[in-house]
């Protein structure tokens, strides 16, 4: 990121973040224990943030701290894999889903960052299970078919995916693509809220007539 990113655009970059976490914290609540999607949930958020301070503090102040960039992708990889093994349970209707295999994927992405000194399979895990989240829900809401739901996880899958072609663009450090990237994942990550509301809703019992 270049040291001409302008405050405008740091501070836009907290929008997609809550987004975010707010579409993930409501998809937790279909898990068996709430507590580990909602802690994933949060870890995720956790790892947005630290990204969107960073971004803040070189724009704002020219102040750079890599520890807070470099946070993203192992809170989200952590977050994801618990979201996942929460989501899981709820595609079984409520019965046990093993831990391991999810604490397993998470200890080979660090095991495979020392090894390569590198992020590299960090950010796998954590785009693998972003979308493995979003693939749950649509299942979840297919469910109880919610059309809607499912429209809206694909958008926001399309829009995310955009998104490679726009950082992978020639033009990418011009505030004009910069623009359209926020404005692509904001949209992307307003999809999921709304698909993980209706998702949520769908899952309540019906209201016993007065």
């Amino acid at each position: 990121m270049t040291h001409d990113y302008p405050v405008a655009l740091a501070v836009e970059d907290f929008v997609p973040t809550f987004l975010a976490l707010a579409g993930f914290w409501l998809l937790a609540g279909l898990g068996p224990g709430l507590w580990p999607g909602r802690a994933g949930a949060v870890l995720i958020g956790a790892g947005g943030v630290a990204k969107s301070v960073w971004k803040l503090l070189v724009a704002g102040f020219d102040v750079g701290l890599p520890w807070l960039e470099a946070a993203l992708f192992p809170l989200m990889a952590a977050g994801a894999a618990l979201l996942v093994w929460a989501l899981a349970g709820a595609l079984r209707g409520g019965r046990p889903v093993p831990w391991w295999p999810f604490a397993l994927a998470y200890v080979a992405a660090v095991a495979g960052g020392l090894a390569v000194g590198g992020l590299r399979p960090m950010f796998f895990l954590a785009t693998t299970g972003v979308t493995a989240i979003s693939a749950l829900g649509a299942i979840l809401a297919g469910r109880r078919r919610a059309w809607g739901a499912i429209a809206l996880f694909a958008v926001s899958f399309a829009l995310v995916t955009a998104l490679v072609p726009l950082r992978n663009h020639p033009e990418h450090e011009t505030l004009t693509v910069q623009w359209i990237e926020q404005s692509t994942n904001t949209a992307a990550q307003l999809a999921l809220v709304v698909a993980a509301w209706l998702t949520v809703r769908s899952y309540r019992p019906p209201k016993e007539p007065r």
